[in-house]
């Protein structure tokens, strides 16, 4: 199969993936894309870590007729239950996974405070406690667990009120002293940075990782010689584990209008 017909995969509990999706897309804008969200078994975060292995596995592997180039676990829960199982699985191919971006958030601002939201299954994982350990001193880091959000945005990003309120009452206990940063430590996040910002009631800036993965992605591929030529044309498709017609078009206008 030539590497043009290769796709790269992007695998993700539901459609927050769609936000590392949209940023792949921008710097490699000649590969073939094939999206897959799990959004029948989503969330993925209250879920047993060997589960999600499992979920994640049995999700990437319904695409190895393909011959992908690489595939993306655009899911830090996902990431930290599975990435190294997946490793195992395809040592020929890149596995790109993702994690909080809270090195980058304390690198920004030198002992300041960091307010990280994420799944409660990241939050727990053994990859993001080693992390906060690696960054101990450098600042304050409080790890809040927002399973609101997901369903926000699952379920269409309909009920904004609802979702402020939720996100005030759940950083409330930290509103004494402000944030300078906030780590949107769960891909679907990023489609709700506007409502955390009001939720705050004050300015902060926001950090994930979509373009640094992005990135690291080209340059395995580029490295492994099936990146995509000039003349090459680019794809995008998406799958859901629903088949629900609402839920690929919800996926199309994150995709497109976000």
């Amino acid at each position: 199969m030539k590497n043009s017909e290769r796709p790269i995969i992007v695998f993700d509990s539901g459609l927050g993936g769609i936000s590392v999706l949209r940023k792949l897309i921008q710097v490699m804008p000649r590969e073939k894309f094939m999206y897959f969200g799990d959004s029948a078994n989503a969330p993925y975060g209250p879920r047993d870590p060997q589960e999600v292995c499992q979920l994640t596995v049995d999700g990437m592997a319904q695409f190895d007729a393909l011959q992908p180039k690489a595939l993306v676990i655009a899911c830090n829960t996902a990431t930290a239950a599975a990435q190294e199982a997946l490793e195992k699985r395809y040592p020929q191919i890149p596995v790109v996974g993702i994690e909080p971006a809270v090195r980058q958030a304390l690198q920004e601002n030198p002992g300041g405070r960091i307010l990280s939201l994420a799944t409660a299954g990241t939050l727990a994982s053994s990859r993001y406690q080693k992390q906060l350990k690696e960054v101990e001193g450098q600042g304050e880091v409080v790890s809040v667990a927002a399973p609101g959000i997901v369903k926000y945005v699952e379920g269409g990003m309909s009920d904004h009120e609802g979702i402020v309120a939720y996100l005030r009452e759940l950083t409330a206990p930290w509103q004494t002293a402000p944030f300078q940063g906030v780590v949107l430590g769960c891909t679907h996040f990023p489609f709700a940075w506007a409502e955390v910002q009001e939720a705050l009631g004050y300015p902060v800036r926001f950090y994930e990782p979509s373009s640094r993965i992005a990135q690291e992605t080209r340059d395995r591929i580029v490295a492994q010689k099936t990146a995509n030529g000039d003349t090459d044309c680019g794809s995008v498709t998406i799958q859901n584990s629903t088949n629900a017609d609402e839920m690929l078009s919800l996926s199309w206008k994150l995709l497109t209008n976000c």
